[in-house]
């Protein structure tokens, strides 16, 4: 489930990291715990459709560039209504 920072649930997730770093990369759970950046992109792609086979061509090392490059990834993705939350 993905949930937007201001979401009660995630805040409640995230209470393990300071809330001036929860903005500054992304963040996953799991049964383990919080984990933050590359391995929680790759935990993330592992729930995806087709997630593996990004995972096994190294998708997930390039989100410390994507983080790095917002301002140009932003502007490539629309701007869409948020989906409802299930």
């Amino acid at each position: 489930m993905l949930l937007p920072f201001d979401d009660p649930r995630a805040e409640r997730i995230l209470s393990v990291i300071p809330a001036g770093r929860r903005h500054s990369s992304v963040h996953a759970a799991d049964a383990r715990g919080v984990i933050s950046a590359t391995d929680a992109f790759r935990l993330i792609l592992t729930r995806l459709r087709g997630g593996r086979v990004l995972i096994a061509l190294g998708a997930h090392r390039a989100y410390p560039w994507v983080a790095g490059n917002r301002h140009v990834v932003g502007r490539l993705v629309p701007d869409l209504p948020r989906p409802p939350i299930r």
